[in-house]
């Protein structure tokens, strides 16, 4: 088997053999919103803890904060249905390990620079970089881990009533868990939007059929979704419990509804192949931000904070195109495409996969 490829890989999200269908397309653009959104968060935070100061992206922020990684996880689901049934041996392979590998290789890079040189002073290298897969560090890998153990988690509870699963994980999410540890917390958090994702796949994708045939109506829906969502987050509604959950499960369909009408429009295909390679810049956008950090330095007094999130956003988005476009032809492609070695099984047979 050869090293597969980003686009291919990214199916831990998607199942990107149905990619070029229409009915699939508004996929790839809800994800290329979704990632634009976290990039946007994390550059933004980064930006105002080094400027100590907010800017106008901090309400950008904060009004997507409802939806954004409950879409991300409830597109995660929506193709659950396709592989539940394969073999142990298959399912585990292209839905655990996949993500563990790319887990595996970023989080001992960030260990490596971070970390490392204390371990070894202390001689704990062992015991803390072993601690990483039981309590994963702060930034984006979380979500990376989290995912394999949703896929997990789906698989072992696919006989069980699928109400059932469906009050439990609302009632964890409802319950709004702090204990401290980081992958009990995002589970509790986020499986509804997940499982939500597997168990209305089907009505999701009518809707979107729907949509794609009574354009008119998006808009109207979108501005009072608009409206909706930002008088909960600004005035505090968002937190109470079980309005986040409705709120995320409504930002996860506008979003649905607005790449339905992106995708409509040519000049947006950059998004669609932002979305297509989401995980290239889910792994990759670090490492630009944190070069960007002397720039941003120096913005200070000169360019207000929202204006230079707003560019480190974009800076980072597109220092994450240019590293995986550098390195997917050398032998550094490893950092972004799993090397066929750590595979466990051959892929699908291409009628299967159909």
């Amino acid at each position: 088997m050869t090293t597969g490829t980003l686009s291919a890989g990214s199916a831990g999200l998607i199942d990107h053999q149905a990619q070029e269908s229409t009915r699939v397309l508004w996929v790839d653009y809800a994800k290329g919103i979704c990632i634009v959104a976290v990039v946007m968060m994390y550059a933004t935070h980064h930006v105002q803890q080094i400027l100590r100061s907010e800017g106008w992206m901090e309400y950008v922020v904060r009004f997507a904060q409802p939806f954004r990684m409950p879409d991300f996880f409830m597109i995660g689901g929506l193709f659950v249905a396709r592989v539940i049934d394969r073999p142990w041996r298959r399912y585990i392979d292209s839905k655990v390990l996949y993500f563990i590998y790319f887990y595996t290789i970023w989080v001992s890079f960030r260990f490596s620079y971070t970390d490392l040189r204390e371990a070894v002073n202390e001689g704990t290298v062992l015991t803390e970089y072993l601690r990483l897969f039981l309590a994963p560090p702060s930034g984006p890998l979380w979500f990376i881990y989290i995912l394999a153990l949703f896929f997990i988690a789906v698989r072992l509870v696919r006989g069980w009533r699928p109400g059932l699963v469906l009050a439990l994980s609302a009632g964890l999410h409802v319950a709004d868990l702090h204990t401290g540890v980081t992958l009990f917390d995002k589970f509790s958090q986020y499986f509804i939007f997940f499982y939500g994702g597997h168990l209305l796949a089907r009505h999701v994708f009518s809707l979107a059929a729907w949509s794609q045939h009574h354009l008119a109506f998006a808009p109207p829906l979108l501005a009072a979704w608009f409206v909706l969502n930002g008088w909960a987050v600004f005035t505090g509604v968002a937190a109470l419990p079980g309005v986040s959950l409705l709120l995320g499960f409504g930002g996860a369909i506008a979003v649905m509804l607005a790449a339905v009408l992106c995708s409509r429009v040519t000049w947006l295909d950059w998004l669609r192949w932002l979305g297509r390679h989401s995980i290239v810049i889910y792994l990759g956008f670090v490492i630009p931000l944190g070069v960007l950090r002397i720039f941003i330095h120096r913005s200070a007094g000169i360019v207000d904070p929202g204006t230079v999130a707003l560019a480190t956003t974009i800076g980072s988005i597109a220092g994450a195109v240019l590293l995986y476009q550098a390195v997917r032809r050398t032998p550094l492609r490893f950092l972004f495409a799993r090397p066929a070695w750590t595979h466990l099984s051959p892929p699908a047979p291409a009628r299967e996969r159909a």
